[in-house]
This record gives C-alpha cells, sequence and structure tokens, in this order.
C-alpha cells in the first residue's frame, strides 16, 4: 500500500503528513458552513476513521478548541498519541449553549486555553500551536501574544507555533516571527496567494485549509478530478507542508489520500 510521506514544516523539527484530518466534525455541527448537515459521529465510527488513516499514512490531526468537543473526544479515543501529530489553536472559543465564538487573545487567555486543550487531549504537548484568527490579523499578533506563543515553545508544551490567518498582511507578519500558518487556498480562493512565496522564500511552513471551498468544490459529477487538480496545483509550493481535510466520512478519506498519491498521474 502506498503511503503519504511525512513533510517538514519550515525550519522547525516538526514533521506532517501530507494530508491532515480536520476534527471540527467530530465534535460541533452547528454554525458550520458545510454544504450539507451532520450528525455526529460515535466513539466507533471515530476510532475506525482513525486506524483507517494511521493505515494510510495520514497522521496528522487538525483540532482547536473552537471545535466543540472535538478536543475531549480525541483525548479518550486516539489510538497511541506518539504516532500522531497534533495541531491546536487557541483565541476562539466556542459556546456549544448559544452556538457562538468569541476570541480572548489576552496571554491569560492563551495559556489557559493551551492548558485545558492538553489536559483534554491527555498529552504534555503539542506538534504545533496556531493562533485562532477572527480576521483581525495584525491587530491579533501583538508582541505579547507572538511572546506567549514563544514562551510555550520554548518550555516544551508546543514543538511548533504559528497562525491560523485570513489575510495577506496578518499572514505575511506571521511567517516574519512564527514557523508557519494557515491560510485558506483553493483553485477558486487565491486571495492569500502572495503568502505561497513569502513563506518559500523565508523558508516557512503552509498548512492549507479550506481546501475544497468548505465541501462546495466537491459538489461536482466529476469529484476525484476536482481533487487531483487541487492537490497537484496547491503542492506545487514546496512551502506547502500539510492540507487539511475535514472528513468523517471513511470513503471519501481514502479519496483524498488516493487524489494525493495520484495528483501527477
Amino acid at each position: 500500500m502506498n503511503k503519504m510521506p511525512l513533510l517538514t514544516f519550515g525550519q522547525s523539527d516538526v514533521q506532517f503528513s501530507a494530508l491532515s484530518l480536520g476534527t471540527v466534525k467530530f465534535g460541533r455541527n452547528q454554525a458550520v458552513k458545510y454544504p450539507q448537515a451532520f450528525d455526529l459521529p460515535s466513539d466507533k465510527e471515530i476510532t475506525d476513521l482513525l486506524h483507517l488513516a494511521l493505515d494510510h499514512g495520514l497522521s496528522t490531526l487538525d483540532t482547536a478548541p473552537a471545535y466543540g468537543i472535538a478536543e475531549q473526544r480525541l483525548g479518550q479515543l486516539l489510538p497511541n498519541r506518539k504516532q500522531w501529530q497534533i495541531i491546536g489553536k487557541a483565541g476562539e472559543f466556542y459556546n456549544a449553549k448559544t452556538g457562538d465564538s468569541h476570541y480572548d487573545f489576552s496571554a491569560k487567555a492563551l495559556k489557559a486555553s493551551l492548558e485545558n486543550s492538553l489536559r483534554l487531549l491527555k498529552t504534555d504537548y503539542l506538534d504545533s500551536w496556531l493562533l485562532h484568527s477572527d480576521g483581525d490579523d495584525l491587530a491579533n499578533l501583538t508582541d505579547e501574544v507572538i511572546q506567549t506563543l514563544q514562551d510555550a515553545k520554548q518550555q516544551g508544551w508546543v514543538r511548533s507555533i504559528g497562525a491560523s490567518t485570513k489575510t495577506v498582511d496578518g499572514g505575511a507578519y506571521a511567517l516574519e516571527h512564527l514557523d508557519g500558518i494557515m491560510m485558506a487556498a483553493s483553485l477558486t480562493h487565491d486571495a492569500e496567494k502572495a503568502l505561497f512565496d513569502i513563506a518559500k522564500e523565508k523558508q516557512k511552513g503552509l498548512i492549507l485549509k479550506k481546501i475544497y471551498d468548505s465541501g462546495w468544490a466537491l459538489n461536482s459529477d466529476n469529484k476525484q478530478q476536482v481533487m487531483r487538480d487541487t492537490l497537484r496545483n496547491l503542492f506545487n509550493n514546496a512551502a506547502v507542508t500539510t492540507a487539511v481535510i475535514g472528513t468523517i466520512n471513511p470513503k471519501h478519506l481514502v479519496e483524498n489520500i488516493e487524489a494525493w498519491l495520484q495528483r501527477n498521474d
């Protein structure tokens, strides 16, 4: 069985599988932007999906406090933590009762968020820790925030640091000071494409999100071709380390892995 390789995240010593499994759907199905409504998967369905991913070389997980109970469920169900890389976040907090998020980028809130994530995930480190943007990237990336991220890395609580950004200016600033960023990119969304070259020039890492426009791009009669074209296009840049696939469907997971392996055929 062909498996995906591990790719290095910028100049850090962290490696991620070329595709990452997003876990929003493990813990939250309210106030999301996917084409179809969905029920949260059972514990068995999550466990089976995690084993399937690992069998195919997909060993990186993307999660966040904003993903409802996803962190808690991963902490309970993740088989053998040492086989996995976990990308976590802080700054956005989700209220399941109201279905709303609020943001707090104070050093105190970020530290408390990291401590809670580690507790829920039942681990003593994250492989990457990202600031979870509300869209006002430059305002959020204060000296205090950057220092808080750097302190967490220096203390060994996280192995690499970055920001999930939504703007070119914010992404470029994060690439100056951190190991890399998470950014949106797809065949139709290229508003942040300047960051590909900036990351490559600075030898920083890129984690890609929303590569299928939150699933809308896959409402096509030629879904597999869309996947291959997307992955070939996005992985043309050497700075790209991993692309996040948010799915709870085993068939869809395998289709993505096959599309990545066959993207240049």
